[in-house]
């Protein structure tokens, strides 16, 4: 017990230390020069590796001080993406930062740095595809074969990386690349033929797949699949009446779902697939309850031009909520449909019937329920959970009183239960509630919201420190990250604040948890790491932190000034604060559909800007090179269709500065490398 609350106060220490640096750098601190922020950062990443290959050597902390040093770099690397305005949130960053991690994690075998790099690895698909700080538009072909490959590098990395937690979250990220191919067709109206192959797809998948939890995804997959092409056959071709036949393929997804179920059982070995079980149950269940409710509500809305909501209570609890709870011989993937259909469709009608009647009504089910089945339990109580938290906003309109009163119901109900999946999803739901009131954007900044705040931790703290199950201390550490996410979106309090505040709790954590181990003669013996080649990975990390600056500052100083026309927009990056996203005026060039590298003319005018004269070269040829003249610039891009993207689309600014740039910066300032390449200085009026 001693010994896992010092490793757990230590990692929250670690932790808090990190998200600290994160804030401080987000913030962009004017008082800083350039150089000054790039020392710290990677400062702060050679005492996280050379404290963990020299003082903490043999010690639990070894392995974590590694982890975070590695986390360092990148953060590193998206800092010198600040100070020197490179693209906000760019595939490169995330690139860069995947390499030495995922070498770390391949010379380690520590399994957090490989999830952690394999996270990073999708980043990287994700803003090479949609990038955050510009828009681009690319042809249909172009499109379909990025998301393949994304989508084959993955499915190589699931197959490669057998048997381990990797390998499974490849798996799963192939499907999702695929199931993007199918969305981006749907919205662009593009890729027509894939919805055949991509059914083809799963159906290979589903008669060749064996184990659980690869089964468990490709089933998930396949029934989102076929519940949007359900609904947009039906929308597409034909009238409301056809919405009967949904009743009918739920059906059959149900009983299917069921001899499916059978089948995965006869194959299972042992208790540890029961988890994929559940997961089955819960998806099969899930998209026959779409299919049906979407069926009844549009079948009541073609059949009456206006119905009442006490049917449409009488027709959930008639037809569903009483024969799911009543008749205990049903197979339990029909119970568990007929109940999420019954609890769905009592939602639509929830704040329109009668105040006592669904108090009654709830009342009912929680006292009937107790003494079911863990599943039929579980969904009950979820279903009287949002009845009531709709009826009270629906009353007092009180958010917070609504979302504190949730938060008891489930809290109480993790306390009773002994069932183990019961237990960790209304933990689950305690943790989500929690941390929807400590959020600024929903409730007022008082008193009471440092309250919230300071509960959320305490549960957190009660969950890691007090509790033994795994999975229970798995979710408070998921919570506790998504809540310093949360803190760092959230628009009230200085980023500078909420570093200095981090920062404090860290180390006096750090303390705490030296002090308890000494007095406690706790030892945290950690095995020892073979520390050559991870030693040549962080000089590599150090040179190219070197490098790029020392490349960046000669650029600033020797490259020649330019000023452009600009139109700014104020988002948020990441890891690396607020910017101003910028659209110049050479950005566009009309008449042009072409794609790759481009090398554009520009020359100055008589007011002193810097304007649009033509391509130099195209993917390495010349173009329009006969319309250059001397003290004309070259400037590298990328061309999409008509759209050059420069590298300068974003300039970073300190906390909350974005709305007043936006409304009066009208010029860029930019210097050009002799080899074209341009780098943001600054922004200005004029």
């Amino acid at each position: 017990m001693a010994q896992r609350v010092v490793k757990t106060t230590y990692l929250l220490g670690l932790l808090f230390l990190v998200a600290a640096l994160v804030y401080f750098f987000a913030s962009n601190w004017p008082e800083l020069g350039r150089l000054m922020k790039v020392g710290i950062s990677a400062g702060f990443m050679i005492l996280f590796y050379g404290m963990s290959a020299t003082v903490f050597r043999h010690h639990f902390l070894s392995k974590w001080l590694l982890i975070f040093g590695a986390i360092t770099f990148g953060i590193c690397v998206a800092l010198i993406g600040q100070v020197y305005n490179s693209h906000a949130d760019s595939f490169l960053l995330f690139f860069i930062w995947f390499i030495p991690t995922a070498m770390f994690a391949m010379f380690t075998r520590i399994r957090f740095l490989a999830i952690f790099s394999f996270g990073l690895l999708q980043l990287t698909f994700w803003f090479y595809y949609f990038p955050s700080s510009y828009q681009i538009e690319r042809g249909e072909w172009s499109s379909f074969f990025i998301l393949l490959l994304f989508a084959i590098i993955n499915g190589i990395i699931s197959f490669l990386g057998r048997p381990s937690i990797v390998s499974v979250l490849a798996y799963m990220a192939m499907h999702s690349w695929l199931f993007v191919i199918f969305i981006q067709g749907i919205s662009a109206d593009q890729f027509h033929f894939w919805p055949y192959v991509y059914a083809f797809i799963f159906v290979l998948f589903l008669i060749y797949v064996r184990k659980q939890p690869y089964f468990i995804c490709t089933v998930l997959f396949t029934g989102m699949f076929w519940v949007v092409q359900y609904f947009r056959f039906v929308e597409r071709h034909f009238g409301g009446n056809w919405y009967i036949f949904g009743l009918v393929l739920a059906a059959i997804i149900v009983y299917t779902g069921i001899y499916a179920l059978r089948w995965m059982k006869k194959r299972s070995n042992g208790k540890v697939e029961k988890i994929f079980f559940v997961a089955f149950q819960v998806i099969v269940t899930g998209v026959a309850s779409i299919i049906v409710v979407g069926s009844i509500l549009q079948l009541l809305s073609f059949w009456f031009d206006v119905f009442s909501p006490y049917w449409l209570l009488s027709i959930s609890v008639s037809l569903f909520v009483v024969p799911g709870l009543l008749w205990k011989r049903w197979n339990d993937v029909v119970r568990y449909t007929l109940l999420a259909i019954g609890y769905i469709l009592g939602a639509f009608s929830v704040t329109e019937v009668s105040f006592i009647i669904i108090s009654v009504y709830i009342a009912l089910l929680f006292i009937v329920s107790w003494r079911m089945s863990a599943g039929v339990r579980t969904m009950t109580n979820m279903a009287v959970s949002l009845y009531f938290a709709m009826m009270m906003l629906d009353e007092w309109s009180d958010i917070r009183f609504t979302l504190f009163t949730v938060f008891v119901f489930y809290g109480i109900i993790y306390w009773v239960t002994k069932h183990t999946y019961e237990r960790l999803v209304f933990l689950v739901f305690s943790f989500a509630t929690l941390l929807l009131l400590t959020s600024a954007d929903l409730v007022v900044v008082d008193w009471a919201y440092v309250v919230w705040n300071i509960l959320f931790l305490g549960f957190v703290a009660f969950v890691l420190f007090f509790r033994t199950n795994e999975k229970e201390q798995a979710i408070a550490w998921l919570y506790i990250f998504l809540f310093l996410a949360l803190k760092y979106y959230e628009w009230v309090w200085n980023l500078l604040h909420k570093s200095m505040t981090l920062a404090i709790v860290g180390v006096c954590l750090l303390i705490v948890a030296s002090v308890v181990q000494k007095r406690k003669s706790i030892s945290l013996s950690f095995h020892e790491q073979k520390w050559l080649p991870l030693f040549v990975i962080i000089m590599l990390q150090v040179a190219f932190i070197t490098y790029v600056t020392f490349d960046k500052e000669q650029h600033l100083q020797y490259g020649q000034q330019m000023k452009l026309q600009l139109e700014p927009v104020d988002p948020r990056s990441l890891i690396q604060g607020d910017y101003v996203r910028l659209q110049y005026e050479i950005s566009t060039i009309e008449g042009m559909n072409e794609w790759g590298k481009a090398q554009v003319i520009l020359r100055k005018d008589e007011t002193g800007v810097h304007r649009f004269v033509g391509v130099y070269s195209l993917n390495g040829k010349q173009r329009d090179s006969d319309m250059y003249r001397e003290g004309d610039v070259l400037v590298n891009g990328n061309i999409y269709g008509n759209t050059i993207i420069y590298g300068i689309e974003t300039y970073f600014v300190p906390e909350k500065t974005g709305g007043d740039i936006q409304r009066h910066a009208r010029f860029a300032y930019v210097r050009v490398s002799k080899t074209g390449d341009a780098l943001l200085e600054k922004v200005s009026e004029r």
